[in-house]
């Protein structure tokens, strides 16, 4: 008896609290509204953000790893032993450079060139493409890394920090809401919100404060509206040392050792995952509204070399759907003017889901 009362009045006490939210149910009608006076997700405002420019130890990661990639799709690589984080402003925002010890990177690269030319040729492949070109064709910033990470050291990765909130000196990193136990020690278990804060001490270090919100959850209404009240919080707290600023340009070649780089054996007139990522990258910033690119392909084959130094073209093909057969034609016109393309040879059209399907059967060269 005394649990159930222990129950109730901890039921009670929580109600009161949500009141203070300025909670309306009109019962039976199925009206509900919830003004959140400390929602983690308002509108955003530069008002009581902390400044987190610079440079600090990243000694725990778990918490910025799980919230960043839920808030961005980008984390950091996960392969390095030892890694640095660099905060510079960006609108509201930030850029969030991770990175290693430039001196580390470097040790790290001649020794893999000792133990394995293979993987260093690769990587210094990699680590020496051109910042400029846009990413190969279906590939995301994070899978690039992630790659890169497989054949060497990452020595850098920026990412977008967008302003979402900044409440009484803290900055929102991204918010969740969870069920089930406890992800961490001492955290809550249940249904809550969770959300990263990040705020700078008296001392310049970054403090983390992973806060978690207790949610009242409430079924009102022939709609069966599901009203979430949060009723109480507690917060975990942790802190990054600041340290010295860091040398983050890019590592130039001659700071590394010469290796068999794959693109050294690729013949001329190949058509590289580069040539059509460039290419597909001047296309969609022109292609009319409404277009859609649906498939491509090249031949396996590479053009002749001409004496002058001129590729001899090889088959390309492109479908792309449009609404008609005007913004086809547009798309036509464009294709003609690219230097990546050569010729049109035929057009094959048909109508695929109340749209015109177009294969162009062209001629490229790089």
């Amino acid at each position: 008896m005394h649990q159930v009362d222990t129950r109730l009045r901890f039921l009670h006490h929580s109600l009161a609290r949500a009141a203070s939210l300025s909670l309306m149910i009109c019962v039976g009608s199925g009206a509900v509204q919830v003004r959140a006076q400390e929602s983690l997700t308002a509108e955003p405002s530069t008002k009581e953000c902390p400044d987190l420019t610079g440079t600090y130890d990243s000694r725990s990661i778990a918490w910025i790893d799980k919230f960043h990639l839920q808030a961005t799709g980008t984390v950091r690589p996960k392969t390095q032993t030892r890694q640095f984080a660099t905060f510079q402003r960006r609108g509201g925002g930030y850029t969030l450079i991770w990175h290693m010890p430039r001196q580390e990177v470097l040790a790290a690269a001649r020794l893999q060139a000792q133990r394995d030319p293979h993987k260093y040729g690769v990587w210094l492949d990699k680590m020496l493409r051109d910042p400029k070109l846009p990413l190969p064709i279906g590939m995301s910033e994070q899978e690039w890394f992630n790659r890169l990470a497989i054949y060497g050291p990452v020595f850098r990765v920026d990412v977008v920090v967008p302003l979402r909130q900044c409440k009484g000196g803290w900055f929102l990193i991204g918010s969740m809401g969870s069920n089930g136990p406890a992800e961490t020690e001492g955290g809550m278990d249940g249904t809550r919100d969770t959300g990263l804060w990040l705020g700078r001490d008296k001392d310049g270090s970054l403090s983390l404060k992973m806060e978690e919100r207790r949610k009242l959850v409430l079924l009102g209404g022939r709609y069966v509206n599901e009203v979430a009240i949060r009723l109480w919080s507690s917060a975990l707290l942790d802190k990054w040392p600041a340290a010295p600023e860091r040398d983050l340009t890019p590592i130039r070649a001659e700071e590394l050792p010469d290796g068999n780089r794959p693109s050294r054996r690729i013949p001329k007139c190949m058509i590289t995952p580069d040539h059509e990522a460039v290419f597909f990258h001047r296309l969609k910033a022109n292609l009319p509204p409404k277009v859609e690119i649906e498939n491509y392909s090249s031949s396996i084959l590479h053009g002749r070399m001409r004496p002058d130094g001129i590729c001899d073209p090889t088959p390309y093909t492109l479908s792309v759907s449009a609404p008609d057969a005007a913004v086809i034609a547009k798309v036509a016109d464009y294709l003609r003017t690219d230097p990546f393309i050569r010729q049109i040879d035929s057009q094959e059209s048909q109508v695929w889901g109340g749209r015109l399907l177009v294969k162009f059967r062209m001629m490229a060269a790089p």
